[in-house]
């Protein structure tokens, strides 16, 4: 029986020796730098080319002593599959890597949300980069943003320049921005449109400033809501379908390899998007988010104009 850290171990190792390339990020990354005290989850980044790789190390793990179990959860997510994962779905299994193992919950992705693929770094553990993980926890729920900031916080004290980009309090912000030549401001502003109020000749005014994080903050929540929603409505639409199938049961007790090709073959036969933001162009999600944005705040356009990340950031 494995404790969540121990299993993570475990299964980093068995991963690194099948020769998978992998990042682990989210909740147990912030965990390892220390701004979380616990969790329960496991959340791996997977080079989506090696998702076969992934696919035969888990029916592998099933046939070793001890026996693994290892099943697709039947919450919202794609088959573990590079056609889908490498569109930016996340596959979400449940592993026992013994008899009496608790179930860890381990989620993968393969094009992970609001991560840049030029960003994309590991330390030589296998753990992403601060930075990686402050881009990932940009979500719609309030309680990860104080650890975008805690990040932003640890990439400061390291001397490192992007933590220009994670920042969300005034005092931080502006002493780190204050202390960072011109020239390296200028290049993180076109990722974070925010940093030119340290272009005007007077100091940035303090309610101002925060009136501009929070607008900033918000279009990221709004546009990440409006992201995950195309693939939410794509999953229902799907399993909607698929459920009303003759003896339809999911998940199974069947081994890996047999429950992903049922779930594979139901994907491909009820009309499961690989991609769900290709019917919507990113321009308008954009805008629906802008919208929401104004709508809540009685923002500007010229406030929107003043944060307003580009959409490779937003949407990459």
């Amino acid at each position: 029986m494995s404790a969540p850290l121990d299993f993570l171990k475990i299964f980093a190792g068995q991963i690194r020796s099948a020769g998978i390339r992998f990042a682990i990020t989210s909740g147990m990354a912030c965990v390892h730098y220390g701004l979380q005290q616990t969790t329960k989850d496991s959340d791996w980044i997977i080079a989506p080319e090696d998702m076969g790789k992934l696919r035969e190390l888990l029916s592998c793990l099933e046939q070793a002593s001890p026996a693994w179990r290892i099943s697709y959860r039947s919450i919202c997510g794609a088959p573990l599959d590079l056609e889908y994962i490498a569109m930016g779905w996340t596959s979400h299994l449940s592993v026992w890597d013994g008899p009496a193992s608790p179930e860890h919950k381990v989620d993968i992705f393969g094009k992970p949300p609001r991560v840049r693929a030029d960003d994309l770094a590991v330390d030589a553990e296998g753990w992403a980069t601060r930075h990686v993980v402050a881009q990932m926890k940009r979500t719609d729920r309030p309680k990860d943003w104080p650890i975008v900031h805690g990040l932003g916080r640890q990439l400061g004290e390291r001397g490192r320049p992007e933590a220009l980009l994670h920042l969300q309090e005034y005092q931080a912000l502006i002493s780190t921005g204050t202390a960072t030549d011109p020239a390296t401001r200028a290049r993180l502003a076109l990722r974070r449109p925010l940093l030119r109020v340290f272009e005007s000749p007077s100091p940035p005014v303090v309610d101002e400033v925060e009136r501009l994080l929070l607008i900033e903050r918000l279009i990221w929540e709004c546009v990440n809501a409006q992201r995950h929603g195309q693939y939410t409505r794509a999953w229902k639409e799907f399993f909607r379908s698929w459920r009303k199938e003759d003896g339809w049961i999911w998940p199974t007790q069947k081994p890996f390899l047999a429950q992903h090709q049922q779930l594979l073959s139901a994907a491909r036969a009820h009309r499961l998007q690989p991609n769900p933001l290709a019917s919507l162009p990113r321009h308008e999600l954009l805008l629906a988010a802008l919208t929401k944005v104004a709508n809540l705040t009685a923002a500007t356009q010229s406030e929107l104009d003043q944060v307003c990340p580009p959409l490779d950031e937003l949407l990459p």
